[in-house]
């Protein structure tokens, strides 16, 4: 299956804004988050489900990966921009808060592309699907553009999408938790993925 076409709706603020539960703050990504991020962007078992396979060497190249959340492609309006989230865990002190975590609308072309990785010590305690909720929440409430071309038709119905490794099943198990469904298969180089859809409700 090709991979899906889609115009990104949402407009995408300069400055994205934070949301948090009773366990997790999900706050714009900053340049002081490359340490923490390097910390389990360097580890084989995040490496192992994210191409290009191989774990960070340097928070220096975490930077770099970094950088690549910012969109280059889109509406003139987006660029620029990004909606890339660390996810913070609030049972520490305020001073001692810590990244453990990062999810994103990786993309907007030619599709609104979810990612997210999880520090593997956090593995196992539903802080993915809660984190995913909530950056979909926010996603869904920014306010959106027309559509372009002819406003007599309607618009098929808004999603976001993510691909994700058939053998990964955790990461298939969150986004079926948050209401993904498999609308596809899809091959890039050895990786066999699933295409994964969710409509705006």
């Amino acid at each position: 299956m090709d991979l899906p076409q889609q115009p990104v709706y949402a407009i995408i603020p300069s400055q994205g804004p934070s949301i948090e539960s009773d366990r997790l703050l999900l706050r714009p990504v900053c340049d002081s988050d490359a340490e923490a991020l390097f910390a389990f962007r360097s580890r084989p078992e995040i490496a192992e489900m994210n191409h290009p396979k191989e774990p960070h060497k340097s928070i220096e190249e975490t930077r770099e990966w970094m950088s690549t959340k910012t969109f280059s492609e889109g509406p003139s309006d987006v660029i620029g921009r990004s909606f890339h989230y660390a996810i913070v865990d609030k049972s520490f002190s305020k001073t001692q808060q810590r990244v453990i975590g990062s999810l994103s609308i990786s993309q907007v072309a030619p599709f609104p592309e979810i990612g997210y990785a999880v520090h593997p010590d956090a593995w196992g305690k539903g802080i993915a699907t809660e984190a995913l909720q909530l950056l979909l929440k926010m996603w869904w409430d920014l306010p959106r553009r027309t559509a372009e071309g002819d406003s007599a038709h309607p618009v098929e119905v808004e999603k976001v999408f993510a691909l994700c490794e058939k053998r990964n099943r955790g990461s298939c198990r969150v986004l079926e938790k948050c209401g993904f469904k498999v609308v596809g298969d899809y091959q890039h180089e050895q990786d066999e993925l699933y295409i994964f859809a969710l409509d705006r409700s």
